[in-house]
């Protein structure tokens, strides 16, 4: 559009008119992008409009991904060369232009390559190039003089630094010793020099079990970057190396899946590199084929440091040679093989090329959640659910439940430990009937979390339906019986599912249970009133505590509410005679165990916010303290485990890494590192057991820590960071509030005379 039309447009518009004009520009800018890219790129070929070029192919790193440096030196296009190939028509659309090697600042002459690219490429708006970093002084020599030449032509200009870990790890990657001290100063020295650079990780079988610790520091530093995981690339030469190529055993590729949902939600700002690491997660974790697109399918294209042109790193073979042939002839007269490696090798190709969201997926988001508001709008469910009658309840049915198929729904998807032994507890239970169920059916908000802890817990064929889906409300209305397991009842927007499936169960007339579940905190008027149509449609309610059942008397007038000990406890006591032949999972003895998660705003109750970061830092620091006096005083080692492992609930493996930090200080340093452990892949609910009932002492702050150390009769401290909510209950009811200390008292560091009756206590 013209600006004098844009100009007389505002002048006569609203601003709501204006932005519904400026989003159906756009959005029909994005399918015209869709349809002439995506689906007629192949029948009608583009011209590319971005290039990667290898400056070189030799390299001064010993990579386990890659075998270039095995190589010895051969021709490379000289800047003369390169102009040359340039002019051809072919790059007449190139916008975008990366240098990669080998090691591209071996190379004197790499600043012309920048300078040849400049003036050949008449759209050429951006250039970049990728390093490792290692000869500190030479790479940010060569990078300045790259940066002046593309400032002086106007070109933006960016560097990635290879980083793959952390010291040694990274070094072991990389195979060069000093190369992750090269690699921060080559990074620190750029941003100094204000030139834009981010880091690229590739993730082997060697540091795919640091990687989380590679987010963390990055985070901390403030640094941008993206994370790949090493792929079979025919450039490469790395078709040998199956040691550490996507060589992950099941856990590690789960590790690896929560990993890059990590990355998507909590790091990662680019919506295409975002919708790359869903492609990632969903082939490490869920065993599905590549969800996302590529943009060498149409407008990228490989030229190598001899001319050679190929149509894709991974798979594709030299199509000829640019300097010999026309480039443009090479690559037109040669499509059949692109479609040939789209049609072979795409699905299952792992490496991290990004292409936007397209126009489809955007409407088909737009719908998905356009559908999944009007369908699941919780004040819509309370008006369906009141006007269903109340129905007589059948208590004595329970006895004699015959139902063929069973859902089970809950916060699973994002289950932690205590929630996967209340799991076990209820299929248990389901399959010790007389005639058990023939299909037991559980609703995930994340499958691939869900399909983890089947395996991980050994509880058979259970199917994994996605929550929200058409296959989770077909299954809604067929189902025999629905129980709500575990967890609970409280202020989160997703009861919508809950109280929908009891809808959908109470017209047909199909059973209703809920089961060991607690209430709160739940103080939103709309979540009290689903919580209200939940108790109130239910056949049969089990809660887990007094105060809840209270609650469900006096507020949700249930006086059929039975108490019973939480699911859980069922779990522990199945495993406790056997834990005497087992060892703590990371091996050192004897140990204190910790099973502790970051103190988030949600329970920071009236306190504002800077409150809450004040009580939250000193929290942190008594803790530290805490945990080494006790530490000291049992001449132990620190054993640090999350209770849980995902993004979603919080990661208690992310608190444990800062917190392990700020206990090595208190140590001498020549102890700290095998005082102070913590894990670094995902615990199984057994193993947690397996580190408490060897433990020398547990301190626990997630509830389930506190029900595990409590059902196992080991001796435990428990920290209530809920304000004298359901840890409070438990022990009160427990008779144990003796080994309750407020997360108040820990953080003003009341917690030594505590600790010392404690200790006593457990040496008796």
């Amino acid at each position: 559009m013209s600006n004098l039309f844009k100009q007389a447009i505002k002048s006569k518009l609203t601003q709501k008119q204006l932005n519904i004009i400026r989003k159906t520009y756009s959005l029909s800018q994005l399918a015209y992008q869709d349809l002439r890219v995506n689906l007629l790129g192949q029948i009608l070929p583009l011209k590319p409009t971005a290039i990667s070029m290898m400056a070189n192919d030799v390299c001064n790193s010993r990579c386990q991904m890659c075998l270039i440096w095995q190589e010895k030196k051969d021709y490379e296009m000289s800047p003369d060369d390169l102009a040359q190939v340039l002019s051809d028509p072919l790059f007449s659309n190139v916008v975008d232009l990366g240098i990669t090697g080998g090691e591209p600042t071996l190379r004197k002459d790499l600043p012309e390559l920048f300078r040849v690219a400049c003036t050949s490429l008449p759209k050429l708006s951006s250039a970049s190039m990728i390093t490792n970093a290692i000869i500190e002084n030479v790479v940010k020599q060569r990078i300045i003089q790259c940066a002046e030449v593309c400032r002086q032509y106007g070109k933006s200009f960016q560097v990635m630094v290879s980083l793959d870990g952390i010291g040694e790890v990274h070094e072991t990657v990389r195979g060069r010793k000093g190369n992750f001290d090269s690699a921060i100063a080559v990074i620190d020295y750029l941003r100094a020099a204000e030139i834009p650079v981010t880091f690229g990780c590739t993730i082997t079988n060697s540091n795919a079990l640091y990687v989380d610790e590679l987010l963390d520091f990055v985070k901390t530093k403030g640094l941008r970057g993206s994370f790949r995981v090493a792929e079979y690339i025919n450039r490469l030469y790395n078709e040998e190396q199956t040691e550490y190529i996507r060589n992950f055993d099941a856990k590690t590729a789960y590790h690896l899946g929560l990993f890059f949902f990590r990355a998507e939600h909590s790091f990662e700002l680019n919506s295409a590199r975002q919708k790359t690491y869903r492609s990632i997660r969903g082939m490490l974790a869920e065993g599905k084929s590549r969800q996302t697109g590529c943009p060498y399918h149409t407008q990228t294209v490989i030229l190598t440091s001899r001319g050679d042109l190929l149509y894709c790193s991974p798979k594709s073979p030299i199509i000829g040679n640019s300097l010999k042939e026309s480039a443009a002839k090479l690559y037109f007269s040669n499509l059949g093989k692109r479609q040939e490696i789209i049609k072979d090798h795409c699905d299952d190709c792992i490496h991290d090329y990004h292409v936007p969201v397209n126009f489809r997926e955007k409407v088909a988001f737009f719908f998905k959640s356009k559908r999944r508001h009007d369908k699941y709008n919780c004040q819509k469910l309370v008006k369906q659910a009141a006007q269903l009658s109340k129905r007589p309840r059948n208590i004595g049915a329970l006895l004699k439940l015959t139902s063929k198929a069973v859902l089970i729904v809950g916060w699973y998807g994002t289950e932690t430990a205590g929630d996967k032994a209340i799991l076990w507890t209820i299929i248990k239970n389901l399959r010790s009937r007389s005639q058990p169920p023939e299909k037991i059916y559980l609703a995930s908000l994340y499958p691939f979390i869900s399909q983890w802890t089947i395996k991980e817990m050994a509880l058979g064929e259970v199917v994994v339906v996605e929550t929200f889906s058409p296959e989770f409300e077909q299954i809604c209305d067929r189902a025999d019986e629905v129980i709500v397991g575990g967890g609970p009842l409280m202020d989160l927007e997703v009861l919508n599912h809950l109280l929908y499936s009891f809808i959908q169960a109470s017209k047909r007339g199909a059973m209703t249970r809920i089961e060991g579940c607690g209430i709160g905190p739940l103080v939103n008027p709309l979540y009290v009133q689903v919580v209200a149509e939940i108790m109130r449609l239910a056949d049969h309610v089990t809660l887990r505590d007094a105060a809840s059942a209270a609650r469900g008397l006096n507020e949700f007038a249930r006086a059929d509410i039975q108490t019973v000990a939480d699911p859980a406890t069922d779990y522990v006591k199945s495993l406790k005679s056997q834990l005497a032949n087992t060892t703590p999972i990371l091996g050192k003895c004897p140990n204190v165990s910790c099973f502790f998660r970051e103190w988030e705003i949600g329970y920071a109750g009236q306190r504002t916010t800077e409150e809450y970061v004040n009580l939250k830092m000193q929290f942190e620091t008594e803790l530290a303290k805490l945990v080494a006096f006790v530490a000291e005083a049992q001449d132990s080692a620190v054993h640090l485990l999350p209770m849980h492992s995902f993004q979603v609930g919080g990661d208690d493996r992310i608190f444990n890494r800062r917190l392990a930090t700020e206990i090595s200080s208190l140590f001498i340093e020549s102890e700290a590192e095998s005082r102070v452990l913590f894990a670094r892949f995902v615990v199984s609910p057994e193993e947690i057991l397996q580190t408490m009932y060897h433990s020398q002492f547990n301190i626990c702050m997630r509830f389930h820590s506190v029900l595990f150390a409590e059902a196992l009769s080991v001796p435990y401290l428990a920290i209530d960071y809920t304000g004298g909510g359901k840890i409070t209950a438990f022990l009160t009811a427990k008779g144990q509030l003796d080994r309750l200390i407020p997360l108040e008292d820990v953080a003003a560091g009341k917690w030594q005379a505590k600790m010392e009756s404690l200790l006593k206590l457990s040496q008796v």
